[in-house]
């Protein structure tokens, strides 16, 4: 098998798509959490970075050999390496303990904390949300999203030095909102395909209405959480001036889903709620590092609100 074949797979295997979340979080945290006046250490992020990423790859992995006869029988997954036929078990193995190991070993040269927490993700993903939750309750997706959102705060942590700085709590707290929106409108697209293998998700227990209702429910608590950042980041203009706008737009795009939440409007609302938190995270990290390295020389830069 050709290398780019073979390294296309492994990309699938791992979830390379939720895995480059992962990073961009994960990065946007680091540089967050970043003290003034301290050097950055770049040596530092690309091991959390690299640690975290790890996990990710291998957790992510280790719920497809999990879920292997369930994705069977769903179209939408039916076609990932393991189901087939493309990738051997022994094969996915190898790569989850490989990369399981390797992300432990990174985390645990920067600090216990950083890797029981890394630790604690894959088993609240892996052990009680694959094994248990998932497959026995509608709202698995709202225990679900911890594991999720733990990435940004150990991004935060590994460089702010606390796990539980309000700062790093804050930005936990805006990945765990953002992911139900996410995952209730794939839900809802796919929702035949998780009556097919089996899974209570939102949309197959309580129907479309009440998918929906939760959806606007949840989107507009994400959106309300990122206006609130100049109370936990020390943010300023730079960081409300897209926020707002885009906070403008996911609403627009979550009010034109929840006219036909069954046509093609819902791939618009996904996208942008998956841009969003981009532009979230990434205007937070330009507006702290702003200060860090222009505010000295920049006289008229606006001053944070927090």
């Amino acid at each position: 098998m050709a290398v780019a074949k073979r390294i296309a797979i492994y990309k699938e295997l791992s979830k390379s798509g939720i895995v480059f979340l992962v990073g961009i979080s994960v990065v946007g945290g680091y540089l967050i959490g970043q003290p003034a006046g301290v050097p950055l250490g770049p040596a530092r992020m690309c091991l959390t970075l690299l640690g975290v990423l790890a996990l990710a790859s291998g957790s992510s992995a280790l719920n497809q050999l999990q879920e292997v006869a369930i994705d069977r029988t769903m179209p939408r997954t039916s076609k990932r390496p393991l189901p087939s036929g493309r990738m051997t078990s022994l094969h996915a193995k190898i790569f989850i303990l490989a990369s399981l190991i390797f992300g432990a070993f990174l985390l645990s040269r920067l600090g216990v904390v950083l890797l029981w927490t890394g630790v604690s993700a894959v088993f609240l993903y892996n052990g009680l949300y694959t094994l248990w939750w998932k497959k026995h309750w509608a709202f698995a997706a709202v225990p679900g999203a911890v594991p999720g959102a733990l990435p940004i705060l150990m991004g935060y942590a590994s460089s702010s030095g606390s796990l539980f700085a309000p700062g790093g709590i804050y930005l936990f707290a805006l990945l765990f909102f953002w992911q139900m929106p996410h995952f209730w409108v794939l839900a809802l697209k796919f929702r035949s395909d998780y009556q097919k293998g089996g899974i209570p998700t939102l949309p197959v227990a309580h129907g479309a209405g009440i998918t929906v209702d939760h959806i606007v429910l949840w989107c507009l608590a994400y959106v309300g959480i990122a206006l609130l950042a100049p109370f936990f980041l020390k943010v300023g203009f730079t960081y409300m001036v897209p926020a707002i706008l885009i906070s403008f737009w996911l609403i627009w795009t979550l009010f034109q889903f929840t006219r036909a939440p069954e046509s093609k409007k819902w791939l618009q609302f996904f996208l942008w709620v998956n841009f969003s938190l981009i532009i979230y995270i990434g205007a937070a990290a330009l507006d702290v590092w702003n200060y860090h390295l222009f505010a000295k020389w920049i006289i008229w830069w606006p001053p944070p609100f927090g």
